[in-house]
């Protein structure tokens, strides 16, 4: 072939539009490539993103499984505990159970007012130092 024709192509004119769409359909799917490559990394990105989100979700489920078994083992306790103090609190028992409590409510005030008072009137008051004392001299300090 001549240089011509390499140049220009056949008579028509089709070699160098020919070139210029092998050219443009490479360009384009080395640009579909790249793309595509994007979009990959971005549908990882959003898989890891949602195995995280289930990960989170899993736990938090076992979590509140395990906080309302031990809710429920909590309350049958509590009901357990109320129905012993309705058996001890029967009417034979009432006068006894106020005795207990009225006892108890004296003698912690008796401690609290009795002893907070002792305690409060032994402690003194720290000493208050002024720049003019000789405890606070900074030649000594030097």
């Amino acid at each position: 072939m001549s240089d011509r024709k390499k140049l220009f192509g056949n008579i028509k004119g089709k070699g160098v539009s020919r070139d210029r769409e092998e050219e443009n359909a490479l360009m384009l799917e080395q640009q579909n490539d790249f793309r595509m490559q994007e979009l990959d990394a971005k549908v990882s990105a959003l898989k890891n993103v949602t195995i995280d989100i289930h990960r989170d979700v899993t736990e938090q489920h076992d979590l509140i499984d395990e906080s309302t078994n031990v809710f429920a083992g909590f309350g049958s306790a509590f009901n357990n505990s109320f129905g012993r103090l309705n058996r001890m609190v029967s009417t034979r028992h009432k006068r006894q159970l106020c005795l207990y409590v009225a006892i108890i409510v004296v003698a912690f005030f008796i401690f609290y007012y009795g002893f907070g008072s002792f305690w409060s009137s032994s402690e003194t008051a720290p000493p208050v130092l002024d720049d003019s004392s000789p405890l606070h001299n900074d030649a000594d300090i030097l």
